[in-house]
């Protein structure tokens, strides 16, 4: 049988790993940066020059 120091240090640190692990398991799965828009028309006006992928 455990001593109870022990089973009280399991706990607390039971207790720590699964604090906000909803968050965590978000985060880790859509990350933390929002999603922008990367190509958009007036940044193809702003850079007409710049190389752009052709259409097939």
């Amino acid at each position: 049988m455990a001593s109870l120091t022990q089973t009280t240090r399991f706990r607390r640190a039971l207790r720590k790993k699964n604090a906000g692990r909803k968050r965590k398991n978000r985060l880790a799965l859509h990350g933390t940066t929002p999603v922008f828009p990367i190509h958009t028309e007036e940044a193809d006006k702003n850079a007409p020059n710049e190389a752009k992928p052709t259409k097939k």
